[in-house]
C-alpha cells in the first residue's frame, strides 16, 4: 500500500447550522476496490483525544484507476466525515491509523488545522484560479521567482492564524494545467504535426483513450503533491471546484472545426474522468471504473447551501466547458454555445427551488456564483477577434464571455441572475478567474423586471481573482491588450450596463493574487444586515479595496 496523492478534502452538498460535513479522499496504490484499505481515519480534538462517531466506519471507492498502465495506477478512497459545531469555531486534526497489522502509511503525517465553523455561522472561504503555467516558459518564470508558490504560502499562513482560518476552498478553474499532455503523449506529438484536414480524418491509435486517462492521472499526482502549493490547503480545507480550459487543454471549446473530431472527444473524456475523480471527489457514475465521457453528455453545475442562523449562503459553480458547442448549419452559418441546454435547465430548476424556499423574504440570503471566465472584462471587437485568428489567438478570443459570438448567451445569464436576486430576495455576487489579473466589475440594471420594490436600479458585483500561481502578464503585453480592447461602460439590451471599477490605485491588479470572502454577522441585527466582504490578497501589495455586498431588506 502506497500513497499516490492526498489527502484531499471536499465539501458536502448541503450544510446544516449544527454540523459540518465533508469527505477525505486518499489515492492509494496496492489496494483493491473490493476490499477497504487497512486504514482507519481518526479525528482528534485540540488535546489529541479521538472524536467518536466523526467518520463513517468504512470508506467507499470514489474512482478505480487500478487498471491503467501507469506507475500511478491505484484506487481513490473516500471517507465521509460529519462533525458537530459548537458555540465557537474549533480546530481539529486527523490521522490515518493502520489496522489488521498493516504497516504505517508513508508520506501521510497527522494533518492539523481543519477549522470547523461555529454553530449557525457561515464559512469563510478562499477563492483562487490559474494554479500553474500553460507553457514551459510560464513554468520557468514561476520557478525563477523567489517564492514560486508565494500566494499559497500566504493563504496557508492566514489559515493557521488562530484568529482566522478558512472553512471552504473555492477553485475557479485551471486548477491543474494539462497542456503538457500534448508533449508527454507521443501520439499527440505526432497529431500536432498534421494539417487540419489530416487531423479530421486521422484514425485513433489503439488504446488511445486508456493511455490518455493514465496521462491525466499522472498529471494530478505530479502537480498536486508536495509540501507547498495547493496540496497543504487541500488537505486542510474542504474544496469545491469548477473547471476551465486548462483542466482539459488550452482553449478547449473554442477550437471550432476540431471540436467534434474523435481525437478531441477522447482528450475531453480522459480529462473529464480525472476532473471528476480529483476535483469533484469521485466519478459521477455508480461504476467507479473509468468509462468514456462525451462532450455535452453531462454537465458539472454544482450548488451547495450553507444554512446560518441569521443568513444563508448558496454557492453556485457554473460549468463553462463541458457544454461548449460549435454548430455549422447547412447555410454555413456558425452558432456557438457556452452552456448546454441540460445545464440551463438545471440552473433554472435550482433558481425555482431557491425562490420557493420558506426563507424567501424572511431571512437574509447571499448567492455567490462562480464563473470561471469573467462576465465583465476587456472587450475585443469582431475585427480584433478575426485578426486574432491570423495570429493563432482566435481560441483565446472565443474563450471569453465578452466575445461577440457569446454576448447573447451572456445577456441571458446576466438577466437570469438579476431575476434570481429579485425573485429570491437575495444578493448575487459573481467571482471569476482566468484572465491573470485581478479586476472588479459592476453590472447594473434599470429593467423593471429586475428591480425590487422601491428601487430605481439593481446591481451585481463581480470580483475577478487571477492568478494564484501563473505569472501575471508583462507591462507592455498588458498595455497592448488594453489598446486593442474596449473597457469603458458598456450598454447591454434590456436597460443594463456593465462597468470596470478600480482595484486599489489601478483598474487592474497585475500581480498574483487570491480572494478571501466571508459573510459577517451584523453587530446590531435590528439595524444592520449580514454583509458579504470580498478582499484581494495580492502577493506583494496590501490591497485596501474591499467589495462589500449587502443583502436586500427583509419583506
Amino acid at each position: 500500500m502506497k500513497k499516490l496523492l492526498g489527502p484531499m478534502l471536499y465539501v458536502a452538498g448541503s450544510q446544516s447550522p449544527d454540523t459540518w460535513a465533508f469527505s477525505v479522499n486518499l489515492y492509494l496504490a496496492g489496494t483493491h476496490s473490493a476490499r477497504p484499505p487497512p486504514l482507519r481515519l481518526v479525528f482528534l480534538d485540540k488535546n489529541g483525544a479521538e472524536l467518536p462517531g466523526a467518520v463513517e466506519p468504512h470508506p467507499e471507492v470514489a474512482a478505480d484507476f487500478s487498471a491503467i498502465q501507469s506507475p500511478k495506477a491505484g484506487v481513490l478512497w473516500k471517507w465521509h466525515v460529519r462533525l458537530p459545531r459548537e458555540a465557537a469555531p474549533k480546530r481539529v486534526a486527523y490521522r490515518f491509523v493502520p489496522v489488521d497489522g498493516a504497516a504505517p502509511l508513508e508520506g501521510v503525517d497527522d494533518v492539523k488545522d481543519v477549522v470547523i465553523p461555529e454553530r449557525g455561522g457561515l464559512p469563510r472561504a478562499a477563492f483562487f484560479s490559474c494554479n500553474g503555467g500553460g507553457s514551459a516558459d510560464a513554468w520557468n518564470a514561476v520557478s525563477k521567482m523567489p517564492r514560486p508558490f508565494g500566494c499559497w504560502d500566504d493563504m496557508k499562513e492566514q489559515h493557521e492564524d488562530p484568529a482566522g482560518g478558512f472553512h471552504l476552498l473555492l477553485g475557479g478553474g485551471d486548477q491543474v494545467y494539462a497542456d503538457s499532455i500534448w508533449y508527454t503523449s507521443q501520439e499527440l506529438v505526432d497529431f500536432r504535426k498534421l494539417s487540419l484536414d489530416e487531423k479530421l480524418a486521422c484514425e485513433l491509435p489503439e488504446n488511445f483513450h486508456e493511455n490518455l486517462v493514465a496521462r491525466y492521472v499522472e498529471l494530478y499526482c505530479e502537480r498536486w503533491n508536495g509540501s507547498s502549493g495547493i496540496a497543504p490547503m487541500m488537505a486542510r480545507v474542504p474544496g469545491l471546484f469548477t473547471w476551465d480550459d486548462h483542466d482539459i487543454f488550452d482553449g478547449w471549446g473554442s477550437h471550432e472545426k476540431l471540436q467534434a473530431c474523435a481525437w478531441y472527444r477522447n482528450i475531453y473524456s480522459a480529462a473529464a474522468l480525472a476532473f471528476e475523480a480529483f476535483q469533484l471527489g469521485g466519478l459521477k457514475t455508480a461504476d467507479k471504473t473509468p468509462r468514456e465521457r462525451k462532450p455535452g453528455e453531462t454537465h458539472y453545475l454544482q450548488t451547495v447551501r450553507f444554512a446560518g442562523d441569521t443568513c444563508d449562503l448558496d454557492v453556485v459553480a457554473l460549468d463553462l466547458r463541458s457544454g461548449r458547442t460549435t454548430r455549422v448549419r447547412s447555410s454555413g452559418k456558425v452558432e456557438h454555445a457556452v452552456l448546454s441546454d441540460a445545464q440551463w435547465n438545471a440552473l433554472d430548476a435550482w433558481r425555482r427551488e431557491h425562490r420557493e424556499r420558506p426563507e424567501v423574504g424572511k431571512k437574509y440570503r447571499h448567492v455567490v456564483v462562480v464563473s470561471s471566465v469573467p462576465l465583465v472584462h476587456l472587450r475585443f471587437g469582431q475585427a480584433t477577434e478575426s485578426m486574432g485568428g491570423m495570429m493563432d489567438l482566435r481560441d483565446d478570443m472565443l474563450d471569453q464571455w465578452e466575445s461577440h459570438v457569446h454576448r447573447g448567451e451572456r445577456t441571458r445569464l446576466i438577466m437570469d441572475l438579476f431575476r434570481l436576486a429579485k425573485d429570491s430576495c437575495c444578493a448575487v455576487t459573481v467571482v471569476s478567474g482566468d484572465v491573470h489579473v485581478g479586476a472588479r466589475g459592476l453590472i447594473r440594471s434599470r429593467n423593471p423586471e429586475h428591480l425590487p420594490h422601491g428601487l430605481t436600479e439593481a446591481a451585481i458585483e463581480q470580483v475577478t481573482s487571477s492568478a494564484v500561481v501563473h505569472p501575471p502578464p508583462g507591462l507592455l503585453q498588458f498595455l497592448g491588450m488594453r489598446i486593442l480592447a474596449a473597457e469603458g461602460v458598456e450598454d447591454l439590451p434590456s436597460f443594463m450596463q456593465t462597468e470596470l471599477l478600480p482595484v486599489g490605485s489601478d483598474r487592474y491588479l497585475r500581480e498574483r493574487n487570491w480572494l478571501s470572502l466571508c459573510v459577517r454577522r451584523p453587530g446590531n441585527a435590528a439595524t444592520s444586515r449580514p454583509k458579504l466582504w470580498l478582499r484581494w490578497e495580492a502577493e506583494h501589495t496590501a490591497i485596501s479595496t474591499q467589495v462589500v455586498v449587502e443583502p436586500p431588506p427583509l419583506l
